[in-house]
């Protein structure tokens, strides 16, 4: 399984400014966004009729917060390597037991402001255009979260071993692009679709230092 941000960091710099409208993707306004459907608030939610208890996590030396299943563990940098290869692999990637189910994040060198999302956004929708011509595109848009402008991506990908839902969410940290990524196999999709817009909309971004938690 590949992370959608390996292609994208790479090309990123590499992109021309077209004016090609986008096509073929649903356009999600703040109005019209519908908020996940599980409180990931509470202690403990249901996932395929399992009781799974949440936590949260504190990332990027204490700049950034978000709750997650505390079945997420950090991937060992030994596995990270086999599995994701490229040098341009996610910074922290958290996983489950399978390998399967797992939740990245990237701090990259990409300038990224408040105001820039949807420009962003757009930007990144092209590559992916580009390098995953035959996606399945769901839903994108932006809105605002624990008041901070975040941008989204749901896309299904074709992979060898079987076609992956992918959530790519964006926002500024410290003027740079911080890009999550969630991925499963398109079979979990309906348990893990809901958990992963969720957790996005739990995430927090602090302009200091806060204690605890990974970081890189």
């Amino acid at each position: 399984m590949e992370f959608l941000d390996e292609k994208i960091i790479k090309l990123m710099n590499e992109m021309q400014e077209k004016n090609n409208p986008i096509s073929e993707q649903k356009e999600v306004s703040q109005d019209e966004y519908e908020q996940a459907e599980i409180d990931i608030h509470q202690s403990f939610i249901s996932i395929n009729g399992e009781e799974i208890q949440i936590i949260e996590q504190t990332l990027f030396e204490g700049k950034v917060k978000i709750r997650m299943p505390k079945l997420f563990q950090l991937m060992l940098p030994e596995l990270a390597s086999l599995k994701y290869p490229s040098e341009r692999r996610p910074a922290i990637i958290y996983t489950d037991d399978s390998t399967t189910i797992n939740l990245a994040f990237n701090h990259t060198q990409n300038l990224l402001n408040d105001t820039g999302i949807t420009e962003f956004q757009e930007s990144m929708v092209e590559i992916l255009q580009q390098t995953q011509p035959s996606a399945e595109w769901l839903e994108q848009g932006d809105r605002v979260i624990n008041d901070k402008n975040i941008g989204f991506i749901e896309v299904i990908t074709p992979a060898l071993d079987g076609d992956i839902f992918n959530l790519m969410f964006f926002v500024s940290l410290d003027g740079k692009a911080l890009i999550g990524t969630f991925n499963c196999m398109e079979e979990d999709m309906d348990d893990w679709r809901p958990v992963a817009k969720a957790m996005m909309e739990t995430l927090q971004v602090y302009p200091k230092e806060i204690d605890g938690g990974a970081s890189r």
